[in-house]
């Protein structure tokens, strides 16, 4: 009976593990009316966090060596897509500059993610 629990209890904590993917971001993501979900590939990740600062796969990166390190992650896989991730409280000056600098560097293959808003709920009469 033990075993039985403790191989109930192995299989929750893994499935929880695997299902926290998205959620590992400090980052408040703003909720999405439309849109598709994303493929299931690994992408290329940069946050906008609160207070303006980037982050690159969960390392600090300063705005002047973004586009040095975007370029040195894709020369190994060049389909790898990249996408933004913006927290709502931070300011929208920072992605605009963001977007610039990577447009005008020739990386302008790119998307912004959100979370998926929860469906609404009209009651009919």
């Amino acid at each position: 009976m033990i075993d039985v629990v403790f191989l109930l209890l192995t299989f929750f904590i893994f499935s929880i593990v695997l299902m926290v993917r998205a959620d590992v971001l400090d980052v408040n993501l703003p909720e999405l009316s439309t849109g598709q979900s994303a493929e299931a590939v690994v992408p290329i990740t940069v946050a906008i966090e609160a207070n303006g600062s980037l982050v690159l796969n969960r390392e600090p990166v300063t705005s002047e060596e973004i586009v040095g390190r975007l370029r040195e992650l894709r020369a190994n896989s060049p389909e790898t897509p990249i996408v933004l991730a913006v927290d709502t409280g931070s300011d929208a000056g920072v992605l605009i500059e963001l977007v610039d600098r990577l447009t005008g560097e020739g990386i302008d293959s790119f998307s912004i993610i959100g979370k998926r808003a929860p469906p609404e709920q009209n009651p009919t009469p």
